[in-house]
């Protein structure tokens, strides 16, 4: 990980940079500053605390945040227009273990064919979210925790979804971010954030909103297809972490939670997201741990002309093995 920049002498510039360090589970940024935006964000993640229970099945009791090893499940939620309800086109779970000062962050591929409870049947696991959110308020992120649980056999404590527009938001709120590009290419923006080609060079480039947004997305070009799209995914989202820690302008501070409070949900409640604070400046200079499942010709399944990504069950079993032991369990 990266070098940061130290906190600020003031009471204010700390408790900025306190809830910005949170992003690095929000995913997309969360910030405060003093009692109106601890007031805003603290109501922002109160109001959209909507899982249908206390804690994991796969729990003997429940956990917190900055005293337990804890679980959050990332989801990046794309609605395609129309009828057609909303995926979960990115999936990561973060593991934090605040004893061993252990992180990891593994990758979903969206095309993985699971068990979805909520159906009673395998499919995608990208489906578990659209069909949840079939059954009504909340039962969306219920249905992508219950998927992932019963595909690894891990626990998932907390939840954040947002949605690909306020990422592109949030990084432009940022003024940017710098990534290191695997390879050249040119891609096409999404409309709904601008259209456009963007084209990208090889090595480390500086980001805005719909670059950022279009590269993280983009998977046909890539030799790995998804599983590339993964390792950038987790670049990015280092890179935003990074950049957000940096922030000093409360006019930028403003504008990200402006943004967060639109268009992300989360259980993490604001005293959590302090604790949070305390555990990223923990971990601060110690490796973070990045696992995505191996994509091979025996993993490609077309059954009725459907493609499915089917991960080898010994490679299941060891990243589930790895991530309760990254828990304590």
């Amino acid at each position: 990980m990266a070098t940061h920049q130290r906190s600020p002498k003031s009471p204010f510039k700390r408790l900025l940079r306190s809830i910005l360090a949170a992003c690095l589970l929000l995913l997309f940024s969360v910030c405060g500053y003093g009692g109106y935006l601890a007031y805003k964000l603290k109501t922002t993640a109160d109001a959209s605390n909507v899982l249908p229970r206390e804690k994991s099945d796969l729990r003997k009791k429940k956990v917190t945040i900055g005293k337990d090893p804890v679980t959050i499940l990332l989801l990046g939620v794309e609605k395609y227009g129309g009828s057609e309800p909303p995926h979960s086109d990115s999936m990561m779970l973060v593991t934090l273990n605040p004893k061993t000062k252990q992180t990891s962050i593994l990758s979903i591929p969206r095309d993985t064919r699971a068990y979805i409870p909520i159906e009673k049947r395998e499919d995608k696991m990208t489906h578990a979210y659209a069909f949840g959110s079939e059954k009504g308020k909340g039962e969306a992120v219920n249905a992508s925790i219950e998927s992932v649980e019963h595909f690894l056999h891990v626990p998932v404590d907390y939840y954040v979804t947002v949605n690909f527009k306020a990422f592109k938001e949030v990084v432009d709120d940022l003024g940017g971010v710098t990534v290191n590009v695997p390879f050249s290419f040119k891609q096409h923006a999404m409309n709904a954030i601008g259209g456009g080609v963007v084209s990208y060079h090889k090595g480390e480039m500086h980001l805005d909103g719909r670059e950022a947004l279009t590269f993280a997305q983009m998977r046909k070009k890539d030799p790995q297809g998804d599983f590339g799209r993964q390792k950038r995914q987790q670049e990015v989202l280092q890179a935003v972490a990074d950049k957000a820690l940096s922030i000093k302008s409360v006019t930028k501070a403003d504008n990200l939670l402006e943004t967060v409070g639109d268009n992300v949900t989360t259980n993490i409640s604001m005293k959590e997201l302090l604790k949070l604070r305390s555990y990223y400046e923990s971990i601060q200079g110690k490796k973070i741990d990045r696992y995505v499942f191996t994509h091979s010709p025996d993993t490609n399944k077309n059954i009725g002309n459907v493609y499915y990504f089917e991960p080898k069950e010994e490679e299941v079993e060891k990243i589930s093995r790895q991530l309760q032991k990254n828990l304590g369990l």
